[in-house]
Formats: C-alpha cells, sequence, structure tokens
C-alpha cells in the first residue's frame, strides 16, 4: 500500500510539471516568526512580522501561530517579498490544551504544584477528622468499662491513667495538627489566588486559544523566501512626556523627548524597530467623495424652527457626529474584508455600508453649512485659532536603534530624541498674585521635530525644580518653560494714592500703584515685573493708562497679546543686594470713569 502512494505522489509531480503548475508542498510550515517592527499609535498599534519560507520551491501553507490576544482579524495582511508570492490570507482560532506563552505556562505550572498541595493538606484534615473519630470511639469504650470494673472493686488505676493521658495528649495533638492544616490551606489558597491574577493579568481571561494566520504562497525557484505578515492590536498606546534640563549658569536647555508607553496586547516585542505615531491606523484608502450642497426656500417660520436649541450647541453637536462618523468609516475597512465562503457578498456589504456612510458625512457637512448659511446676525472676523492641542496634528517619530517593550500592564518609558535648545532665561514677577519670583525661559524648538502637548519635569544643574507643561511646539516655534522659584528675589505691590471726583455725569478715579522688586542675591537678576488693569466688557466703563516710570515692554508678542488685555509688562533688571528702600520700584497711574450712578463690579468675572 505505502508503494503505491509513493507511485502516485510521484506521477502527480509529473502530471503537474507538464502541465506547467507547480506541485503543493505536503506539509505546511508551522513558525511564529519574528517581530521585526512596530508602529505604536493611540489606542493601537502595527505589527510586522518576518516570516522565512524554506524550499523547495511550490504551493505551501505557512501557518504563523502564536499572535496575540488583542489582535485585530480584519487587519491581517501578508505582503509578497523576496521570493514569495502570497496568495491568500485567512484567519483562525483554535483551541489548545495549554497556553502558547512560556510565562503563563510557568504560571500554570505553580498553580498545578499549589493545588497538588492543597489536596495532601485537605487529606492531612480529613485523616485528622478521622483519628479524632477513633478517640470518640475509644472513649465510649473506656467509660462504660471502667464504671463496671469500679463497681466490681478490680479497677487498674494505673491502667486508667495511661490511658485518660494518652487520650488528653492525643487531643492536644490533634488540636495543634488542626489549627496548623488549616494556616497551610489558608496560605496555599491566596497564593493560588495571586497566581490567578497574575494569570488573568497576562492572558486578559482567555488562555487556551491558538490564534494564527494561514498563509497561501507559491515560493519560486532558487531556495527559501521571506513574507511580511502585518496586523494591528488593540491595548497599545502611547504619550509624551519631557525632562526639560538647564545648568547652573542656565546657558542652555536641553529638552529630552520621552513616550510613555502601555502596551498589554498578550505579545512580546523584542528587538524591534520602533516608529511612534499620532496618526489614526486605518485601512481606509479612499476619501469620501464630496457631493453638491443643494438649497432652496422656506417660509420664516420653518427656518427659525431649524434653529431651535441654539445653532452654537446645534454645531458642536454635528460636529461631533462627524468625528463618529468619521472614526466608523475607518472601523468598517478593518471589518469588512475578511474573505470565507461568502467572500463576494462580504465585499458587496462592504461596498454598501460604506456609501452609507460617505452619504451620512455629505449630510452632516450639508447641515453644518446650512448654520452658517441661516444664521442671524453678523459674525464678526475671528483671530486665527490657536492650537490648543496635538489633536489633529499627525506625526511620526522613528526610535534610533532596536529596542524591546515586553507587554506588561505598567507603563513604560523610552526616550525619543534629547534636543538642545536655545533659550532666554529671565525671572517672572507678579506681586500682584504671589511675592514670590520665577525662574523662567523662553525656549525655541530649533530642532526638526514637533513636540506633543505633555508634562514636563525641570531640573537646574541635575537638581529637581518641579513639574510643568510643554504644549504642541512645532519646529521653529516657542515655549515657555518654568524651572521654579528663585528665593533670592521677593516683591509687593501697594496702592499708593487713590483720588475721585465727579466730571459732568461721570465719575472719575484715579489710582496710583507701587510694585517693588528686592534681590538678596550678589548678581542682578533680569525680571519681567506684571500687573495689570481691569477689562471692561462695554464701553460705558473707560479704563485710561496713565504715567509709569519706566515704560512697558514693547516685546511685539505682548504688544500683540497681552497690552490689549489689561496686563502689564516691564522688562528691567533689579540690582545685586537691592533691598529695603534701594529695592527696584515701578510706580503707575491708570484712571476709571464710568457713569456717576452706577457702581463697578464683576470685572474679574467679565474678563474669563
Amino acid at each position: 500500500m505505502d508503494s503505491q502512494r509513493c507511485r502516485l505522489r510521484r506521477w502527480m509531480a509529473v502530471l503537474a510539471a507538464v502541465a506547467g503548475v507547480p506541485a503543493v508542498a505536503a506539509a505546511g510550515l508551522e513558525t511564529k516568526g519574528k517581530v521585526d517592527a512596530v508602529t505604536v499609535y493611540r489606542g493601537q498599534a502595527l505589527v510586522t512580522r518576518l516570516v522565512e519560507v524554506p524550499g523547495p520551491p511550490g504551493l505551501r501553507e505557512v501557518v504563523v501561530t502564536g499572535l496575540p490576544d488583542r489582535v485585530v482579524p480584519g487587519s491581517i495582511y501578508a505582503e509578497s517579498a523576496d521570493g514569495v508570492v502570497v496568495r491568500s490570507v485567512r484567519y483562525r482560532v483554535r483551541p489548545v490544551s495549554q497556553d502558547v506563552r512560556q510565562e503563563v505556562r510557568e504560571i500554570d505550572a505553580r498553580m498545578e504544584e499549589i493545588r497538588e498541595q492543597i489536596d495532601t493538606t485537605r487529606r492531612h484534615v480529613e485523616l485528622a477528622a478521622e483519628h479524632a473519630a477513633y478517640l470518640d470511639q475509644l472513649e465510649q469504650f473506656t467509660a462504660p468499662t471502667a464504671n463496671v470494673e469500679l463497681s466490681k472493686g478490680v479497677l487498674d488505676a494505673g491502667t486508667l491513667k495511661d490511658l485518660t493521658v494518652f487520650l488528653f495528649e492525643q487531643r492536644s495533638r490533634l488540636a495543634e495538627d488542626e489549627l496548623r492544616l488549616a494556616r497551610e490551606e489558608k496560605a496555599l489558597d491566596e497564593k493560588l489566588d495571586l497566581l490567578q491574577r497574575q494569570r488573568n493579568e497576562l492572558t486578559g481571561g482567555s488562555a487556551r486559544t491558538v490564534r494564527e494566520a494561514v498563509v497561501f504562497v507559491d515560493l519560486k525557484p532558487g531556495g527559501g523566501g521571506l513574507l511580511r505578515l502585518r496586523y494591528l492590536v488593540e491595548q497599545a498606546t502611547w504619550t509624551p512626556s519631557y525632562n526639560v534640563r538647564t545648568d547652573a549658569d542656565r546657558s542652555q536647555v536641553v529638552v529630552e523627548y520621552n513616550a510613555s508607553i502601555q502596551q498589554m496586547s498578550g505579545e512580546d516585542w523584542s528587538d524591534v524597530a520602533m516608529t511612534l505615531s499620532t496618526a489614526t491606523p486605518s485601512l481606509a484608502a479612499s476619501a469620501p467623495p464630496l457631493e453638491p450642497l443643494k438649497v432652496t426656500l422656506a417660509s420664516p417660520p420653518a427656518v427659525q424652527a431649524a434653529g431651535k436649541g441654539g445653532a452654537g450647541q446645534m454645531r458642536q453637536e454635528l460636529r461631533r457626529k462627524q468625528r463618529q462618523l468619521e472614526r466608523d468609516r475607518n472601523a468598517l475597512a478593518m471589518e469588512g474584508r475578511r474573505g470565507g465562503q461568502q467572500a463576494q457578498q462580504a465585499e458587496e456589504q462592504f461596498l454598501l455600508d460604506n456609501r452609507e456612510f460617505d452619504e451620512a458625512l455629505n449630510r452632516t457637512a450639508g447641515d453644518l453649512q446650512l448654520l452658517d448659511l441661516t444664521a442671524r446676525g453678523r459674525v464678526k472676523r475671528k483671530a486665527a485659532l490657536r492650537r490648543e492641542s496635538d489633536r489633529g496634528v499627525s506625526v511620526t517619530y522613528a526610535l534610533e536603534g532596536r529596542t524591546a517593550l515586553p507587554s506588561r500592564s505598567d507603563r513604560q518609558l523610552i526616550q525619543i530624541a534629547s534636543l538642545p535648545m536655545e533659550a532666554e532665561f529671565y525671572k517672572v514677577v507678579t506681586p500682584v498674585l504671589t511675592e514670590y519670583a520665577y525662574d523662567e525661559a523662553r525656549v525655541l524648538n530649533t530642532s526638526n521635530l514637533v513636540l506633543l502637548a505633555g508634562p514636563a519635569s525641570a531640573f537646574v544643574g541635575g537638581q529637581f525644580m518641579g513639574h510643568g507643561q510643554v504644549p504642541t511646539v512645532a519646529a521653529g516655534e516657542g515655549f515657555t518653560m518654568g524651572f521654579g522659584i528663585d528665593s533670592s528675589l521677593r516683591a509687593s505691590r501697594q496702592l499708593v494714592e487713590r483720588k475721585e471726583s465727579i466730571q459732568g455725569g461721570n465719575r472719575v478715579v484715579d489710582f496710583t500703584y507701587r510694585l517693588s522688586v528686592e534681590n538678596f542675591g550678589e548678581v542682578p537678576a533680569a525680571v519681567r515685573l506684571m500687573d495689570r488693569l481691569p477689562v471692561a466688557r462695554a464701553a460705558d466703563v473707560k479704563v485710561t493708562l496713565g504715567a509709569t516710570d519706566v515704560e512697558p515692554s514693547r516685546d511685539r508678542e505682548y504688544r500683540k497679546t497681552g497690552r490689549p488685555a489689561g496686563i502689564l509688562r516691564w522688562d528691567t533688571e533689579v540690582p545685586p543686594q537691592a533691598i529695603g528702600t534701594e529695592a527696584l520700584a515701578i510706580e503707575y497711574q491708570f484712571r476709571l470713569e464710568y457713569d456717576r450712578e452706577m457702581s463697578i463690579t464683576g470685572l474679574a468675572a467679565a474678563g474669563r
């Protein structure tokens, strides 16, 4: 029978060669491949495995096993490379008797040992119970016998004493054994519970299934080949953080740009090329088509009804709906094309669902535009929007060298870059808020990287000074970083004079304030002395800055943004040992004019 099968295989190979069709390899290849590269997004990661396919040439199945628990099945894609042509890819899950990961198998082995110890302990408890039952029976036999012998006058006192001592000793030993066994069982139960929690943390509760990609390939002549398997995993994310360092003489700032990465995909990444990205992973290759916006006329009541609830609130809700539709459309591309026996039906359904998302996006965008067209009143020209966060900013950082990142629940810190930057150092003194002076620096991002918003730790000469925040900063932009309190400076603010008069129908109030800064140090201190004027929301209150000892700052950015908001700033220098009457002092005046029948209230709240 075996010889007949061999001859049959040879004839099949000959016929396949004559027909020009490569023969299918008799046995498939099962391999884990090697995780070679990872791109970590916000919430997901794209993993690339390199899979070697050895000869001989021909058609064969390559089973890439050990895919992680958090794999996104619809994202699995195999790419032909180096002598291998990929014919098809499918995903499968199959049960196994043991977890495939070494760390989980080790925990399983320790749990099995503890269970055996618990079984042994419980058997000892059962034996102790049987021993106690035997003693009960012995007592029940001894007591009547002793009474009979006592009544007949033949009682052996020595024997009775020995038996009594024996019973008490056995009872005492049994009590100690029961207490010890109860403690041992409790300790073993606690160890088993701890191991179970560790196992659940590693496996996410799913333990005995193997996730695999079955790749059908055509291996070309000339030896082995190579293919790349790519897939998305969930439970992987990163956030930026910074260490901002300067030396004691404050000559330069070094920004250490770090990534705090958390990955619980169930797969360890060892010796990989790692990339960090703020883009949104998507398999949607085509943009939604823009359809014409058609409008018509309606009676005024219908137009008013459409605007109920406030245009601003409606605009926020529509934009929120628009972002959700974008995310759902991208997610559809990951779920839509999985192949299988109903591949044609699945493709048709995918196209139908995608078309519905495109139409919904056009309808939502149309509603947003109609709000602009139907809104009443004049819209004033707005200043350019300032970027408050990194939402919508898409950047990618390819880390130098290769790194390792195991699957763990805690966050792991990896340095993206160490960036020397130009900085202008100064002291910020705001006596209206605090008597303390703070070291600050205006740092210029001279690198070619975009810095994303994130927490920062400040260091001066290696000493930790405190926490701060780095905003989103493009290449060439600047940001402000604080370096803690300078204890050598003290500031104060004093109302020197207040004069009030009536001019016509208006009340006129003149104020004079003195701002003082003392320098207890041995070197001059460059300071930015800050104060503020009240700002009225309407023209019925007039605020005028009067005389000042020192001209306010001529910094262009301050003149553009701070001064119109009522912020006062003087750029000056405090001499060393300027204490008491020698302290730096700046006086300034301002005037308030308003209706004599009215009173000032709520200016602070109005400015918010």
